[in-house]
């Protein structure tokens, strides 16, 4: 899945990182399923890609779209790191590690990816170890007893607080006014992707606007303290199949990697099949007349709205994009739409 941009913290990240919880029989929860090490003149090269290692079928497509994403992910440079290997260039991500957390029956996984122009890249994926699949943020959000305002809430909070700590002491001028309203915004609120962290605490990875260098950057956050006595988190009442609306968003963010089926976006009405019909342009940075389809897409971190609707070719979509935009064409006629 397509991620957000941090600070490099510059050495300080080792190799296929992981931190669990205390609870026994979870050290062989997550493991690499792939390892790199390697070094050119221009510098050296280490890749840890993680696998959960549970057998569900919910569980092997996030294990399939955390593959597809690091291993040969071709969004931030004109090769994919191992295709570039394999060539004899220098490859972008040069760093790839993960961390991951276990909070009841929640495993939160973050991959960070970092690139030579000082990006961490980062991908979040919160899964039910009971029912066996990824869950949606707000899932995630309602075993926790928080509400949607109140994570905006936390989230804003919580930017404002960082932003202030790295640029309060900055001179005030229109600029930094700017950002500062960007940075606590509820639309950059709403971009905060939650996950747990060793304590069970709820974090998450937001944009934080910036005076200097790419104008903003992910951070990792803590939203809510939830203390030492916090409840056990369960979320074994989830049904086995992600809502609709959850598994669109899944459908747009994989389309260029994963080959889907009609079970996979059974549910979804008209509107979700144009979404997820155009999302696939989307994803190759599309831009819409529609300003419809335009602020849809416009609230994902990964849309790169950069290619006009005049000049787009097929040639830019791969063969998992023509296998779903004809998916979601059947679908379509099969219902009427």
């Amino acid at each position: 899945m397509k991620k957000l941009l941090s600070i490099l913290l510059a050495g300080a990240m080792l190799l296929g990182l992981t931190v669990t919880a205390a609870a026994s029989g979870d050290e062989a929860l997550v493991t690499d399923a792939f390892t790199y090490s390697g070094g050119d003149e221009w510098g050296s090269y280490d890749y840890s890609i993680p696998r959960i290692e549970r057998d569900e079928p919910g569980i092997q497509a996030v294990n399939d779209a955390i593959w597809a994403d690091l291993y040969d992910d071709q969004l931030y440079s004109e090769y994919g790191a191992m295709t570039a290997i394999e060539e004899g260039w220098s490859p972008e991500p040069y760093h790839v590690e993960y961390k991951w957390y276990v909070n009841g029956d929640v495993l939160s996984l973050l991959t960070m990816s970092s690139y030579s122009n000082d990006y961490v890249v980062y991908g979040v994926y919160n899964v039910s170890l009971s029912v066996g699949r990824q869950i949606t943020d707000s899932e995630l959000l309602s075993a926790l007893g928080v509400d949607e305002d109140q994570f905006l809430l936390f989230s804003r909070t919580a930017l404002m607080q960082e932003f202030e700590t790295q640029f309060g002491s900055f001179p005030d001028d229109e600029f930094k006014e700017a950002q500062r309203q960007s940075n606590q915004s509820e639309d950059n609120a709403r971009r905060v992707k939650p996950y747990l962290d060793g304590a069970g605490d709820l974090c998450g990875i937001g944009r934080v606007y910036s005076l200097a260098g790419a104008g903003e950057y992910a951070q990792e956050l803590t939203l809510l303290d939830r203390g030492d006595d916090a409840p056990t988190i369960s979320t074994a009442d989830l049904p086995e199949t992600a809502p609709a609306d959850g598994r669109l968003v899944y459908f747009i963010e994989h389309c260029d990697s994963v080959d889907f089926t009609e079970a996979d976006i059974e549910g979804f009405d008209e509107q979700m099949c144009n979404y997820a019909r155009n999302g696939v342009y989307a994803r190759s940075g599309r831009m819409f007349q529609s300003t419809e389809l335009q602020s849809y897409y416009g609230q994902f971190d990964w849309y790169e709205p950069t290619v006009d609707p005049a000049s787009f070719t097929a040639d830019m979509l791969n063969a998992h994009q023509y296998h779903n935009i004809a998916l979601v064409q059947d679908y379509e006629a099969a219902h009427g739409y």
